[in-house]
């Protein structure tokens, strides 16, 4: 345990995501700090949120992850629209193109667990916490941002066409859901 650190809920909690939790989102590809990172995509960005409930101890932090894909334009369009926007935050907001908490992604059996928690108390370890929730992000969260960054291109037929007729297939720009 750090010496400066002061024994509450919340310095714990950052001391935890600065030390072991940051260092491993950004080995998966992400960048950010603090509760907010995100995943740089050439028309989206991926985002994961830690967001806490309201605590009722300053012994304990319960907190969850939120995981959202937000369009370049959409986003553009909200800051200049919005310029106080708060830019540390994804939750609530009508900005992102997708979010949803990592319970509804987190599977057992085919089955969504639904509300998904950890609660960190102030002085115990944390290294096999944040290696869980590196886990769960590398394996639900991860894939979920890449599925809607880069939705696979429509299966449209392309009509068949005589050989001295120049007709171009149809396109699709990449757009996020």
């Amino acid at each position: 345990m750090e010496p400066d650190i002061e024994h509450n809920a919340q310095d714990w909690f950052r001391f935890m995501v600065e030390t072991s939790l940051a260092p491993g989102l950004r080995a998966l590809g992400f960048f950010g700090t603090g509760s907010r990172f995100k995943l740089e995509g050439e028309d989206c960005r991926g985002e994961l949120a830690l967001e806490q409930t309201r605590s009722f101890s300053s012994r304990t932090v319960r907190f969850t992850l939120l995981v959202g894909v937000v369009a370049r334009d959409e986003w553009s369009a909200q800051l200049r629209v919005r310029p106080y926007y708060p830019t540390s935050e994804i939750t609530r907001t009508e900005r992102t193109s997708w979010q949803e908490p990592i319970g509804k992604l987190v599977t057992v059996g085919g089955f969504p667990v639904g509300d998904l928690w950890w609660e960190l108390e102030v002085g115990k370890p944390f290294k096999g916490m944040a290696n869980e929730i590196i886990s769960t992000v590398r394996e639900f969260a991860l894939p979920a941002i890449e599925d809607r960054m880069h939705p696979p291109a429509p299966t449209e037929s392309i009509p068949r066409v005589e050989a001295d007729t120049a007709v171009e297939p149809p396109t699709r720009s990449p757009e996020c859901d």
